[in-house]
């Protein structure tokens, strides 16, 4: 596991030890089993995800399943930068191109309040061995983790992982992490 200070440098850093298509995919797929196993998944009746760039896990395997296992779906939809809502989705195929060409929620799709998702699958460009997340910068999740008393699940890949990172005061750290090996819970000192 690696450290560094600067949020920018490792951000580019950690984005170039990416693994390649493949060992995404497989991390991926091992990362979803393990959350669709889970208890946490099981016992959720509302869970909020994310669609996945390039160089984050890939989640969608487990949107989907929420969507058939009968689970309220809810993804994220930029409103006026740097401010996010979570939105219900009914069907993966109704999203439409969004902020930074990330596929949302339309603009239509009722708001689900971040207090009541039940678990929360949340992106990261690393996370550190105390659950604090990297992002990509823009404050949208550390204002919506803000006002979100779901579980919170990062969904790392290997190359994510480091032991310290910055933390300003307003990062609130995951509760855990999903990697290819299983699910890890954060201990609070």
């Amino acid at each position: 596991m690696r450290q560094w200070a600067d949020k920018g440098t490792l951000r580019r850093q950690l984005r170039a030890l990416h693994g390649g298509d493949a060992a995404r995919r497989a991390e991926s797929e091992a990362i979803c089993r393990h959350i669709l196993a889970s208890g946490w998944y099981r016992r959720a009746r509302v869970i909020g995800g994310y669609i996945p760039l390039k160089w984050e896990a890939d989640v969608t395997p487990v949107l989907r399943q929420a969507l058939a296992d009968g689970k309220t779906l809810a993804l994220p939809l930029c409103d006026a930068p740097p401010c996010m809502t979570l939105r219900r989705v009914d069907s993966l195929e109704a999203l439409i191109p969004g902020a930074y060409g990330i596929p949302e929620p339309p603009r239509d799709a009722p708001v689900i309040p971040p207090d009541e998702a039940e678990l929360l699958l949340v992106p990261l460009e690393g996370v550190d061995g105390l659950g604090f997340r990297l992002g990509k910068g823009g404050g949208y999740y550390d204002r919506l983790l803000a006002d979100c008393s779901a579980l919170t699940l990062g969904c790392a890949l290997s190359w994510q992982k480091v032991d310290r990172l910055p933390a300003d005061p307003w990062d609130r750290p995951l509760r855990a992490c999903a990697d290819a090996q299983g699910i890890h819970e954060f201990n609070r000192l």
